[in-house]
């Protein structure tokens, strides 16, 4: 089924945002002839998936109940990858020190892009929930989605497992979760990235509710 969705001033934002991330790469790309942070453009993609999937789920909200829901399950296991690109910042170790300045700078402006798809998409996913479950069940899924978001954050950068390898190595997948419940530094990354996460989130809903009333 084709439809249409009315781009609003958040999604131009973002598109905005994503659009001088790649502007910042191909910068570096002709002044340092140099691939190193070409991953970021990956990263980015994934970040998008997140977003995109809950305006899809929000459009079939109200004609569909089991579709929208099939589609919030993907975008659940998709989610952390719009907050991951913070992590990316760990590849600025050792790097040129002549350029380190605009390196920083290249990731900041990737990270916050994910940080902003992120809530973002988290918003969307609210509203959603708000008109199946209510507002108290709501936020309580909310919660456990943003702390799992902190696992998969730390899955993603410690065990280098991806989304899709739940369906391509799914026995293989859940073995190497499995065994990390074992490194304390699991509940480390997980619980500190779900509550920076989840007060990110909160002030977003207060900026929300500010652009609201002006």
């Amino acid at each position: 089924m084709v439809f249409k969705v009315k781009i609003n001033s958040s999604t131009k934002s973002l598109i905005f945002l994503s659009l001088l991330c790649i502007f910042l790469s191909c910068t570096r790309l002709i002044f340092k002839s140099d691939t190193k942070y070409s991953f970021l453009l990956w990263n980015l993609f994934l970040a998008w998936i997140p977003y995109i999937l809950t305006i899809i789920s929000k459009y079939y909200s109200h004609l569909n109940k089991i579709k929208t829901i099939a589609i919030l399950l993907v975008w659940f296991l998709f989610f952390p990858n719009s907050p991951y690109i913070i992590t990316d910042l760990l590849h600025l170790k050792g790097y040129q020190q002549n350029i380190l300045w605009f390196d920083s700078l290249l990731i900041f402006v990737y990270a916050s892009t994910g940080v902003l798809l992120s809530l973002n998409s988290l918003q969307i996913a609210k509203q959603i929930f708000n008109n199946y479950l209510g507002k108290t069940k709501t936020w309580i899924i909310l919660l456990v989605i943003i702390l799992l978001s902190g696992f998969g954050i730390y899955l993603g950068r410690y065990c280098r497992l991806n989304s899709w390898d739940l369906f391509n190595q799914p026995l293989w997948f859940f073995g190497r979760i499995v065994h990390q419940f074992e490194n304390p530094l699991t509940y480390k990354v997980t619980l500190t990235y779900g509550l920076v996460i989840f007060c990110l989130y909160l002030i977003f809903q207060d900026s929300i509710k500010l652009k609201n009333k002006n």
